[in-house]
């Protein structure tokens, strides 16, 4: 699966949370002088919770700064395009 297959859901300011396919919940954050766009695996309470935690203030990204450390899942890098199911984790 590309990353042009990500459905976007909800927004944010330079963010959303969608799917790959039916299952496969991912947060995007658009990023580097291109702001080309990078996604990190979330739950589905994470997605459901998107509205509460994208809005944290900057001095207090405890769940943002959570999920953008974790594995990078796919991007719009050269490269990267490809979903890399291998760094799927049970969320």
């Amino acid at each position: 699966m590309r990353y042009t297959e990500y459905v976007r859901l909800k927004t944010g300011r330079y963010q959303s949370v969608g799917t790959f396919g039916e299952t496969i919940y991912a947060y995007e954050v658009l990023t580097g002088i291109t702001d080309s766009p990078e996604y990190h695996q979330i739950s589905k309470d994470e997605f459901d919770s998107f509205e509460t935690w994208a809005q944290e203030n900057i001095s207090d990204l405890k769940k943002m700064y959570e999920i953008i450390n974790r594995p990078v899942i796919c991007s719009g890098y050269l490269g990267k395009e490809e979903l890399d199911t291998s760094l799927f984790r049970d969320l």
